[in-house]
């Protein structure tokens, strides 16, 4: 395997530019109990890091050679704990994964909408009470410091972070902190998210400016990649695809064990109803909104939209329904712990998103044997292939949408033939443990060099 990490410049040796000024601005020393901030005088800000003391280890210590007489420790940072996150899932069936041959620790903000990743076995958790989504400047430092701090008091081996906040503050604090390997996880591509031209130009503008703090970018899919160098986003710094699996023996597992009849009864749905399955947190980038006004354009009167999930976007997607007039043909299931029962009783795909990293639903949709019908969007041509297994149309394209589910609604042996190779390209390619082989060789060769 060629080298995937290069010799970086010591933690504060830093080439002059932005990067530079940004780390002297919140650089600082503890000398007994006096802090010397030449950045600024300001006392509430001395206080505010007085209050996250002790921080700062003598630098020479942390960069000592380690004796590997023990498991290398390595640490996953988060900003969240969604339900049903794709992110969330890659990190869980990584950490289970490594444990036995790690010391795995993740750090994750406040809001914890699920837990089973701070409760599996051999891995230990850290709760940040600053960090939350929001940009928040005076909370963010607050998390920087407590990063760090953390980073020194345990002498991680590895540092291997996700999704944008935690990333963006989790790599920073593993630099200043002394850490010699620091992997940065892409799950997505921020600044393709749903907002305005300034919003997107921040994002890049952060992304840019603290890229650096990285040795290796690790992203879920060739297309996020694309993405960053497009932007010039991370150059020279080595890449690599690492593809987000899932657990194939237990999902097919879950699948073979839904009683059909009787989650269409829960849900509500008539047993020879045609089904159309959308799975995804309520929100301007999963745009289920979309997939309700295709829905609504179909002839076929008798076919059902399950829509899976929770967020902030529900109210507005049911008020969409009561709007188009579907709303008795619509289902809201809400979260899911076990989605397998959706795809089980579903004859087809929907992904209305318009940002991704990769779209595991469209990989959980190919091992039930659907064909997927989706916008093009990060990752979705990793997974589907167009006419092939499902299709793929441009974003918004309502019209085309509408005409290709009613396509496969209409031909039910060329569903059944694009959900075989659907599964065929699936089984091959997405098999977690592969993922956690791969992740494993980068590991160790991290942390031996």
């Amino acid at each position: 395997m060629p080298a995937l990490f290069f010799s970086r410049q010591p933690a504060f040796a830093l080439p002059i530019g932005p990067c530079k000024r940004l780390f002297l601005f919140l650089q600082f020393t503890v000398r007994g109990k006096t802090l010397n901030l030449p950045f600024c005088d300001s006392v509430p800000l001395k206080l505010a890091i007085a209050s996250c003391t002790p921080l700062v280890a003598n630098q020479r210590e942390m960069s000592k050679p380690l004796v590997m007489n023990r498991r290398p420790k390595i640490l996953h940072t988060m900003t969240w704990l969604a339900p049903g996150g794709g992110a969330d899932r890659n990190v869980y069936l990584s950490m289970k994964g490594l444990r036995k041959d790690y010391e795995i620790h993740i750090a994750v903000g406040r809001q914890i909408e699920r837990d089973d990743l701070l409760k599996l076995p051999g891995v230990s958790a850290h709760i940040c009470p600053h960090l939350d989504r929001e940009i928040r400047p005076w909370r963010d430092l607050h998390t920087l410091l407590w990063f760090v701090r953390l980073i020194r008091r345990e002498r991680f081996d590895l540092v291997h972070t996700h999704e944008s906040k935690a990333s963006v503050l989790g790599r920073l604090a593993a630099r200043w902190a002394g850490c010699k390997r620091v992997i940065y996880g892409l799950h997505g591509v921020v600044f393709n998210e749903p907002g305005t031209r300034l919003q997107r130009q921040f994002y890049i503008a952060v992304e840019k400016t603290t890229i650096w703090a990285c040795d290796l970018i690790i992203a879920v899919g060739r297309d996020a990649l694309r993405h960053y160098r497009q932007k010039k986003i991370g150059r020279g710094i080595p890449q690599r695809v690492v593809y987000s699996g899932i657990d194939v023996v237990d999902f097919e597992r879950r699948l073979q064990k839904v009683q059909k009849d009787a989650f269409r009864r829960e849900m509500g749905i008539p047993q020879h109803a045609p089904v159309l399955v959308n799975i995804g947190r309520f929100s301007p980038a999963k745009a289920q909104r979309n997939a309700i006004a295709a829905f609504a354009k179909l002839r076929n009167a008798h076919a059902r939209l399950l829509l899976v999930g929770e967020g902030d976007e529900r109210a507005a997607c049911e008020r969409l329904c009561q709007k188009l007039g579907v709303a008795d043909r619509v289902i809201f299931a809400g979260f899911l712990r076990d989605v397998a029962p959706a795809y089980a009783i579903a004859s087809v795909h929907v992904l209305s998103s318009l940002r991704e990293g990769l779209p595991g639903v469209a990989v959980e949709a190919s091992l039930a044997r659907l064909p997927t019908v989706s916008f093009e969007v990060e990752g979705i041509r990793e997974i589907v292939s167009d006419g092939q297994s499902g299709f793929v149309l441009p974003q918004g394209d309502i019209a085309g949408m509408t005409a290709r589910l009613e396509r496969v609604l209409r031909d039910a042996e060329m569903g059944r033939a694009f959900g075989k190779r659907a599964y065929e390209h699936a089984i091959a390619r997405w098999d977690h443990r592969a993922m956690v082989r791969e992740l494993d060789a980068i590991y160790r060769e991290g942390i031996e060099r």
